[in-house]
């Protein structure tokens, strides 16, 4: 307990292992669903699985998917999104504080699902909306956004993380069964949320930090909330394309 009070008064990784700690126990539970029944692990993906057609009977899905990973013997999906954050969220927490990188990180896995949203709305045939999903991808990617804008900010050079954002980006080429719309939404909300908490100096000289926190939430909640019911309950998407065309 005295080394988990150090860690938190010096913005220790906290939040990060407290993550990651859940992504494994919930990948356990998997590999026990998923070796003992296969029906306990459709069930499974049924509950908890990012699904976009089952957004309005179980709308906790948009949290509980973003702490699962594919079962079986292909340990890859859990052990690169976890090696990945536990490498980038470190310096994140420890720049941002606890809870605003927490705030962050969940803001950018609503993100991913969101944007799983916007590309079952483009396409709107009913495989896409009974897709499943899972993973921390999207957040994680929201924590790449979030590291471009605060090492521009302090004018660091990026170069080399933009190179691996775009390698990262390009994986679904490469790969099958990756969610790449989940990655665009995580990134974009991420660098929105993290430009907004951060902030331009004339905003920091208004706003205290715990003042941009609540505005941050409160704004980047309604954007995505906004997202999910135009794509959940309107045509909007569909009617632009057919303008176009």
């Amino acid at each position: 307990m005295h080394r988990l009070r150090y860690e938190w008064r010096h913005r220790g990784p906290v939040i990060t292992g407290i993550i990651i700690a859940l992504c494994v126990l919930m990948w356990l539970v998997e590999q026990i669903a998923y070796y003992s029944s296969s029906n306990a692990f459709a069930s499974m993906v049924y509950d908890m699985a990012f699904i976009p057609a089952l957004t309005k009977s179980q709308p906790w899905i948009f949290l509980t998917s973003m702490f699962m990973h594919a079962p079986g013997v292909d340990v890859w999906h859990i052990l690169g999104n976890m090696i990945t954050l536990w490498f980038i969220a470190p310096s994140l927490e420890k720049l941002l504080g606890h809870w605003q990188f927490l705030a962050l990180y969940l803001l950018s896995g609503l993100g991913g699902d969101a944007g799983n949203m916007v590309y079952a709305r483009v396409l709107d045939d009913p495989l896409s909306w009974s897709q499943s999903s899972y993973g921390a991808s999207g957040a994680i990617f929201g924590l790449f956004g979030a590291l471009l804008v605060a090492y521009s900010r302090m004018h660091l050079d990026i170069r080399s993380l933009i190179v691996l954002v775009v390698i990262n980006l390009a994986m679904p080429f490469f790969v099958p069964n990756i969610a790449w719309q989940a990655h665009v939404g995580g990134l974009l909300t991420g660098a929105g949320t993290s430009s907004m908490l951060i902030g331009t100096t004339a905003i920091r000289r208004v706003l205290n930090y715990t003042q941009r926190t609540i505005i941050t939430v409160l704004v980047a909640v309604a954007v995505i909330v906004g997202i999910v019911l135009l794509c959940r309950y309107t045509s909007v998407w569909n009617s632009v394309l057919s303008l176009r065309g």
